[in-house]
């Protein structure tokens, strides 16, 4: 292979004395080509160093393998072979930091196609394998690459064949032998082996897993047909019984059914490839399962040393009479926008719901930002083309000092003396007056640095100065930083760095589950990602799209269909899709429809919300989109439907806002009281909008937004705007006359303008009620939902 491939010849083969090399008949091949063969001294390895060495660098790797994937030793040789393929393209020192595949061949190597050893991995099947019902792809153990094809090399364990496909998709942050589906194969019927070998079978119960994760058959797309090859069949064996040899002869290939060409994708497919591959990632729910797992392991020791370096606690003896806290860990995988794991965090948290009021805490409230402020501040900066950054604060909780007396429950995992208990000097996650404690200490920190809180927001922090305006926005220990002076911003950053232990993010992209991408044309806002797996949760992944979040003309009721038998999925979707209204305002009307059946379920309720799920599964990619060349003029639209509930009576207020072009504020609510007429519904949602605008107009001016001139608000009903405008007091709108001083007040002072606006250019309507396909698309367009996938 040396003098075909590379035109060299081998002049002198160095070996030990191992029977296969001190053969006649290797003796003779080497004699033929005029190869000199020099052989080691017996007992004497260090002759033939190199060789050996690079032996031991090999099984040195495959063990680490083996190990840290947890497969059993007969694999060894696919082990070997990956380590093998792996060394040769890590650069090296000893060839000038060149790795041995760019030494040999003379261009670097590609490692687009490198995965974990023993992850789980789905294999796309073979037509002939599956009939029209089954599953189109399998779960196998990923074990290497082809030596002579373009594919992965698998492990079957359902047919105990390895098999090599170009067609996987990978779940490389989860162990194949992690799944618990397949834990009983491994653990009590046969331990299978590539290359027999006695001494290297396993006991029955190396694979003891505590593990309970169920994943979904991936129903893989049919991009190209498979070009998959199965190497062979691997024999059973009981642990313990002599391992039966290989056959000598291979089985013949079986033939494809079908052309191997290749075939594009569907179009319509185009934007969804990149989001077939995203799975729920698996999180501990207990500190046992947690504590058989390295990367928590580190997890958790790093919390435990950030913890004593901020002198968390002190361990004593409990005074008489003090009550004890508990505690838990709580473990979160990080990702980042695109899916892939940023870090493993776990957390120690005490357990505050056996805490007392006026024994071990007082005062609890802290403010966040709201999800408005967070949409107008992008929405500024995009006009006004600033850039954003974003900063971390590591163990936020951590700098909040406490008052109080709190002892705590030492942490699992943490070795002390058994009479010893935490005495708490820093305000720990999980404490009912943590969060208040983390607020008051960063306002009174950056209040040193000359930033005010703004009125509007408490969580919104401001610098003017003669070199421009700093803005930023907390949340918890998030935040996002902008303005137009960056040497001030460089110096904010640097002051909090001083302060606390904080973690610079660089450039705005991912914030409270949020997905922000920049261009020249402006930000565009998505929570594809979270759509994604919330799809992922409800199975719904390969489920037909339909074109409106809800059915036109239908109306949810407290007793339609049959009881849920477990309503905690019902409840589950609900929130995450309320989170979900953040950036997607045309669920809004149907969340708030599903969101008050919350107590009591029934059939058709989960309908609906599996309509809104099929809805995003076909906009997956929309979001919101704030223009660059947006005005910064505000806008609002109210409206409200007519007792629209069948079981109350009780009408909806919907109302919208937009700064320019930018959708910044929006809501869906059934109104408090039972409205008499249509009038008196549209005049309550005027009031509702009326509070929203002032704010807004507040809000904007201390995000330096000039609101000098009254903001126009649109309203399609004219009864409700005569009676704005005018003294009109009979027995049908007395009951409303508070509403309306408030309106009138703030008509007269400047603060709005009422225009009537057709029901046609009404974008308030999809707050309100059901509507049919092209008017749903078309105020979709008007309020600037655009698809804009990754």
């Amino acid at each position: 292979m040396v003098e075909t491939q590379f035109s060299k010849r081998i002049k002198t083969f160095r070996s030990d004395n191992a029977l296969e090399y001190t053969q006649h008949a290797f003796q003779t091949l080497l004699h033929s080509y005029g190869t000199i063969h020099h052989l080691t001294c017996p007992g004497t390895s260090q002759q033939n160093g190199r060789a050996e060495r690079k032996l031991r660098h090999i099984l040195n790797t495959v063990r680490a393998l083996l190990l840290s994937a947890k497969i059993p030793a007969p694999f060894w040789g696919e082990a070997s072979l990956h380590a093998v393929h792996a060394i040769n393209r890590i650069p090296s020192t000893v060839i000038h930091n060149q790795t041995p595949y760019e030494r040999l061949f003379g261009s670097p190597p590609n490692y687009h196609h490198l995965r974990s050893f023993g992850s789980a991995c789905f294999v796309l099947l073979q037509p002939h394998e599956h009939n029209k019902l089954e599953p189109r792809s399998r779960l196998c153990c990923f074990l290497g690459y082809g030596e002579t094809q373009k594919g992965y090399r698998c492990y079957d364990p359902v047919s105990h064949r390895l098999r090599v496909s170009r067609n996987v998709i990978f779940w490389e942050h989860r162990l194949f032998v992690e799944l618990s589906h397949f834990r009983s194969s491994l653990t009590n019927s046969s331990v299978l082996e590539i290359f027999p070998d006695e001494s290297l079978v396993p006991s029955a119960n190396t694979f003891d897993l505590h593990l309970d994760f169920s994943p979904d058959i991936f129903d893989a797309s049919p991009r190209q047909v498979a070009d998959e090859q199965i190497i062979h069949e691997l024999p059973h064996f009981e642990p313990g019984s002599p391992a039966p040899a290989l056959p000598e002869d291979p089985p013949q290939d079986i033939p494809p059914r079908h052309s191997t060409r290749v075939r594009s994708i569907p179009p319509h497919l185009l934007d969804f490839h990149c989001y077939t591959a995203l799975a729920t990632l698996h999180e501990p729910q207990t500190y046992r399962e947690a504590s058989t797992d390295p990367l928590w392991q580190i997890a958790m020791k790093e919390e435990l040393d950030a913890l004593t370096k901020n002198h968390t606690w002190d361990l004593v003896t409990l005074p008489p009479g003090q009550s004890v806290v508990g505690c838990k860990w709580i473990y979160k995988i990080k990702t980042r926008s695109d899916g892939s794991v940023e870090r493993y965090k776990a957390r120690l948290v005490a357990k505050g719901f056996t805490q007392e009021y006026g024994i071990d805490y007082e005062e609890t409230f802290a403010p966040v930002a709201r999800i408005s402020s967070v949409r107008a501040l992008l929405a500024v900066a995009a006009a006004r083309k600033w850039d954003l950054f974003q900063m971390d604060v590591k163990n936020a909780f951590l700098n909040g000092d406490l008052s109080e007396e709190v002892y705590m429950q030492p942490p699992p995992g943490l070795s002390i003396e058994s009479n010893k208990v935490c005495h708490l000097r820093r305000a720990l996650y999980g404490l009912k007056q943590a969060p208040r404690a983390w607020f008051a200490k960063f306002s009174s920190t950056i209040f040193r640095l000359g930033y005010t809180a703004s009125p509007y927001d408490s969580a919104l922090f401001l610098r003017r100065t003669d070199k421009g305006t700093i803005l930023l926005l907390l949340y918890v220990d998030d935040m996002i930083i902008t303005g137009d002076d960056l040497s001030g911003i460089q110096e904010l950053k640097d002051f909090l760095s001083q302060q606390f232990e904080m973690k610079d993010l660089g450039h705005l992209s991912y914030f409270l589950g949020l997905e922000i991408t920049h261009s020249t044309d402006g930000l565009y806002i998505t929570q594809a990602k979270y759509a994604s797996n919330l799809l992922s949760q409800a199975g719904l992944t390969d489920s037909k799209t339909v074109d409106t979040p809800v059915e036109l003309n239908a109306h949810l009721t407290p007793l339609g269909g049959k009881p849920l038998s477990n309503p905690s999925l019902y409840r589950r979707l609900v929130g995450s899709l309320v989170y979900l209204t953040v950036t997607r305002p045309d669920i809004s009307y149907a969340v708030h429809q599903v969101s008050q059946y919350l107590s009591a379920p029934r059939s058709t309720h989960y309908a609906a919300v599996l309509r809104i799920l099929r809805y995003l599964k076909g906009t997956l990619f929309h979001g919101l989109f704030y223009s660059a060349q947006s005005p910064l003029v505000l806008r609002a639209f109210s409206d409200a439907d007519w007792a629209g509930d069948p079981t109350d009576r009780r009408s909806t207020t919907g109302y919208c806002f937009l700064l320019g072009s930018s959708l910044i504020s929006w809501r869906s609510k059934k109104q408090t009281f039972v409205a008499r007429s249509s009038t008196e519904a549209e005049y309550r949602a005027l009031a509702d909008t009326t509070s929203e605008l002032l704010w807004l107009r507040w809000l904007l001016k201390d995000l330096g937004v000039s609101t000098s001139s009254a903001t126009p608000l649109y309203c399609d009903n004219q009864s409700a705007i005569h009676i704005a405008h005018n003294d009109v007091f009979h027995e049908r709108t007395k009951h409303i006359e508070i509403d309306c001083h408030f309106i009138r007040y703030h008509l007269l002072h400047g603060a709005l303008k009422l225009f009537s606006v057709s029901s046609k250019d009404q974008l308030a309507d999809i707050f309100t009620k059901s509507l049919p396909k092209r008017r749903t698309r078309d105020l979709v367009d008007n309020l600037k939902l655009v698809s804009h996938p990754p």
